[in-house]
């Protein structure tokens, strides 16, 4: 891959649960821009949105809470219980996410990262100089989600179902982050690639 050498688009992924909000998180206190492409699909299906009214009229009434809002945990319920409805989200919700992405990472910072959580599974590669993706042993992931969102095993078990395995996202990725350690361990990691992505965008540093 090549950089501008001004600047660098950086795609951040990884299982569910690993953490990649907190790498994110790092990056953003180390002076990049950082974009969230779950922000960007919230967003999009607020009332009032084509895309809303796109899901709505695939999923039913069922899906949103008593204000009129999408239920994102009904709706998950509804497609990650099914590939084939799954596969019906992601064809509303992909295209306008992704361009959103592209027009995000269009300005900012030298370093401009994107948490897409599903890089590879909507094959938005192609969007990034170079892609980070967090691991973290599953252990610790069921723990954390469980603490942390209050899910059930069985939602937990069909997210990661529904996903790339995570060593085959971190095969597929220029750099990888363990998050199995302290915070510490995570930050110096994020720091090491933050200090090559900004060689990188140097003159003469993408090779």
């Amino acid at each position: 891959m090549s950089g501008t050498g001004r600047s660098v688009r950086v795609g951040l992924t990884g299982g569910f649960g690993c953490g990649k909000s907190t790498v994110g998180a790092v990056f953003a206190g180390l002076g990049a821009k950082v974009v969230d492409a779950d922000r960007l699909a919230r967003d999009l299906l607020l009332p009032g949105t084509s895309f809303y009214d796109a899901v709505v009229r695939e999923f039913g009434d069922g899906i949103l809470d008593p204000g009129g809002r999408i239920d994102r945990r009904r709706l998950a319920a509804e497609v990650f219980r099914d590939p084939a409805r799954r596969a019906a989200l992601e064809k509303i919700v992909h295209p306008p996410v992704l361009a959103a992405l592209r027009e995000e990472l269009s300005s900012g910072p030298p370093v401009r990262v994107a948490e897409v959580p599903l890089l590879y599974e909507a094959g938005a590669e192609g969007l990034f100089d170079l892609v980070v993706a967090v691991l973290a042993e599953p252990g610790r992931v069921a723990d954390r989600v469980a603490a942390e969102r209050l899910m059930s095993p069985a939602e937990i078990r069909a997210r990661l179902e529904s996903q790339i395995a995570p060593e085959e996202k971190a095969r597929r990725a220029d750099y990888v982050v363990c998050n199995n350690d302290s915070p510490e361990a995570t930050r110096l990691q994020v720091e090491r690639i933050y200090r090559e992505l900004i060689r990188k965008i140097q003159p003469g540093g993408w090779q």
